[in-house]
């Protein structure tokens, strides 16, 4: 029997796993596939997750200092700061550092092995992996769900009903963009409506495009590709486009007997960019110093493990809260209403007591927000969209700064 089995290996599920096997425990990490990290996603990571976490030099594609917003009749807002606010990393090989740590602290790994099932008791907790066609059972203590969004797993556990809610689509595509040098965003109703787009400079010349709407993607993405084609932006699309799900609220419960969720399976990603990297390595930490305390008072019960929701919250919960409600505030919005919003959250005297504020941060959503709504020029702006905006604004509003 193991102490910890880890079901995924992603950023979360990696963290976990490092710190309980740094803590002298014997965790198991199961993952379906055959390359750690391998998941579609922007990379990008703020300073403060770059700082807390250090990629490797090697895996840092360039440093992003400023970003131009795209409104949706085409004007160009350019953001810049003095110093680079964030990394845009190989995902792939960033997160896969984190196993390589995990297993030099002696955790296990079992990769190709799909855990189709569960079984949680009392005293003690067993899973049923699929390897080569074979069905394998393990047994442990305690399990880390870190399976990714909308898992299965959260359902066969007690927490989760198994039908997503609140979520996005991202859709993203490698192109051939060799003149791109900085991250664009594109919103409107022609691009994707009620969210927002990206092209994303890598190097060598490639950089990713994609989107985020809300449960389909339509024939928008052709359209922003087609668009960026015109402009000379893009030269051509390399491989196919593909799509992921994006939570953007987090499960009701993220705690149960023997069992926590973390990451992307616990729908803790930035509602209002989709970001999910950071908040799950500080997830996947959260819960490990939870387990381990567990461990100590040899007690798995759910009380006991409710420390690592409210660890959670105590982090980022107000991020959360705040985000998401921003984030259907801004889907209330129309073409001619975000023309209004970006030309005056944009503007020099805006952007010098917001943007450009000290504790401004690519990471932390919640100050930004709360000052833009509190602003007296965009509260006037947000004042005349009307009531369908009122209980958004008005429920941020009531955040504590």
């Amino acid at each position: 029997m193991h102490d910890v089995i880890v079901i995924g290996a992603g950023p979360a599920g990696n963290m976990a796993a490092l710190r309980l096997a740094e803590a002298g425990l014997d965790v198991a990490v199961l993952d379906w596939r055959a390359d750690i990290g391998d998941k579609l996603c922007t990379g990008i990571i703020g300073r403060e997750c770059a700082a807390k976490f250090p990629p490797d030099p090697a895996y840092v594609y360039r440093a992003a200092n400023a970003a131009a917003i795209v409104s949706p009749s085409g004007r160009r807002y350019r953001v810049a700061k003095s110093e680079p606010q964030a990394y845009i990393v190989d995902r792939v090989a960033y997160v896969n550092s984190f196993a390589v740590k995990a297993r030099e602290a002696g955790a296990h790994y079992l990769l190709e092995h799909r855990v189709t099932s569960l079984d949680i008791r009392k005293d003690g907790a067993g899973i049923v992996a699929t390897f080569n066609g074979r069905e394998k059972t393990l047994k442990a203590k305690m399990l880390v769900i870190a399976g990714g969004f909308g898992s299965p797993l959260l359902r066969m556990a007690g927490l989760s009903s198994g039908k997503p809610e609140d979520y996005m689509i991202g859709c993203q595509a490698v192109v051939d963009a060799p003149e791109l040098h900085e991250t664009e965003v594109f919103v409107g109703e022609k691009i994707v409506p009620n969210s927002f787009g990206w092209i994303v400079p890598l190097k060598e010349g490639k950089a990713l495009v994609g989107m985020a709407p809300r449960k389909q993607v339509g024939g928008h993405m052709d359209i922003l590709l087609e668009t960026l084609k015109s402009k000379g932006v893009v030269k051509s699309v390399i491989g196919q486009t593909q799509t992921w799900g994006i939570p953007i609220r987090p499960l009701p419960k993220t705690y149960g007997t023997r069992a926590l969720v973390v990451g992307d399976s616990a729908g803790l990603v930035k509602p209002t960019t989709g970001g999910g990297i950071y908040y799950a390595l500080l997830s996947g930490e959260l819960a490990a110093q939870t387990i381990a305390e567990a461990f100590e008072a040899d007690n798995f019960s759910s009380r006991q493990l409710a420390r690592y929701e409210k660890a959670w919250k105590g982090v980022f919960g107000r991020e959360l809260r705040v985000g998401y409600y921003a984030r259907l505030l801004f889907e209330t919005l129309n073409d001619k209403q975000l023309e209004s919003l970006l030309e005056e959250f944009l503007s020099e005297g805006v952007l010098n007591e917001v943007m450009n504020a000290p504790d401004f941060s690519f990471d932390w959503h919640s100050n930004v927000i709360l000052k833009v709504l509190r602003h007296t020029n965009m509260r006037k702006v947000i004042r005349s969209f009307g009531p369908a905006v009122a209980p958004f604004a008005a429920r941020l509003l009531r955040t504590r700064a």
